[in-house]
């Protein structure tokens, strides 16, 4: 019986970082199918085509929104049930799940219930405290205990993972973002504008509190008085900008609102803007290979990239104003990483061995 490794993906982000897995798999002639869960509305169809990639796409329900906890709560279950139905098929089977969102969740307990192992990709990441970043450090930690095979970036998170005894450990010496990077070529042509700050926020913490939201507005308001600020937005983010009334403010204050964008534009932009202001993950790997300067909206990162380097966390809106207007950012600015390895290539590898 021929042992399938099925991907599956509910995210933009995560299908950014598995792509590059899967078209070392596909090199390698390992059978692979890919299931997209349609947590987010984006389509997926830009990435398969920008990547190359052959394999078949099996669409469990049409792409929706899923920013409001309601539409959660509600699209949970419905998954569920109909990876449980597909994944009972593929008994002994390899799950690839990938990082510590929802759909990373129902994956993994669907895949268990099934009799399927399962291969958690960018695993050991944690922050140590159970409700910080919500909800995802739960999820890992239910992700740990369930896994096979983690698949861990750094030497820190596979030190992590001997927690958990039952994972055998595959250190993939990065993380396989720095595979699409380099695919895509990002970053080769990029020009840095002075006064510019990128700004992409979509945490929990930072968005769903009225208080909170506020007070990164009023950062934002009062950096536009000397800098340019370009405000990426995550359809939740609009949504709850729009539900606490601040969006309007933003619009009359000079900010450019600027729609979720496709990933070569979003990431090439991102390095035109002379300072980088996020609370995602993603971001903070991308930058940290670039040795762009970044702040991390948050009180801890999981993350080690780019920390004490070109990156530095800053929780409080009022102590990023004052960062910025000192201009202390400009230290920050670090030299490209030079990759000896591939992390896709190191996890194909070991599958096909």
């Amino acid at each position: 019986m021929i042992k399938h490794h099925i991907f599956i993906i509910g995210t933009r982000a995560q299908l950014i970082k598995v792509a590059p897995i899967l078209r070392k798999f596909e090199k390698q002639q390992l059978p692979s199918k890919f299931i997209l869960t349609g947590q987010h509305n984006d389509t997926m169809a830009d990435i398969i085509e920008e990547f190359g990639i052959k394999t078949p796409a099996i669409p469990l329900i049409k792409n929706k929104e899923h920013s409001s906890i309601l539409a959660l709560l509600l699209w949970l279950p419905h998954i569920f049930f109909l990876l449980i139905h597909i994944l009972k098929q593929y008994k002994k089977s390899n799950i690839f799940v990938h990082g510590d969102t929802l759909t990373t969740l129902m994956s993994t307990l669907a895949a268990k219930l099934t009799g399927n192992s399962v291969i958690h990709l960018e695993s050991g990441l944690t922050s140590k405290t159970l409700f910080n970043p919500f909800p995802e450090e739960i999820i890992r930690r239910i992700v740990f205990r369930c896994t096979d095979v983690a698949c861990c970036p750094s030497g820190k998170d596979a030190q992590h993972m001997k927690k958990y005894p039952k994972a055998k450990i595959l250190y993939t010496h990065g993380n396989t973002i720095l595979d699409s990077i380099v695919y895509l070529k990002i970053g080769e042509n990029t020009k840095k504008e002075s006064k510019t700050i990128l700004v992409s926020l979509h945490r929990f913490h930072n968005i769903y509190n009225k208080e909170r939201l506020l007070s990164i507005v009023e950062m934002l308001i009062t950096l536009s008085e000397e800098y340019t600020i370009n405000f990426v937005l995550h359809p939740a983010t609009q949504k709850k900008l729009s539900q606490y009334g601040l969006l309007e403010i933003l619009k009359k204050n000079r900010i450019n609102l600027l729609p979720r964008m496709v990933y070569q534009k979003f990431l090439n932009f991102a390095l035109s803007n002379e300072i980088v202001i996020t609370d995602g993950g993603s971001n903070q790997e991308e930058l940290a290979y670039f040795g762009h300067p970044t702040i991390i909206l948050r009180k801890t990162t999981e993350r080690q990239d780019g920390i004490g380097e070109n990156a530095i966390l800053i929780n409080e809106p009022l102590n990023i104003v004052k960062f910025i207007m000192s201009r202390e950012y400009t230290r920050l600015q670090k030299q490209k990483l030079n990759l000896t390895s591939s992390p896709s290539e190191i996890i194909a590898n070991y599958f096909r061995s």
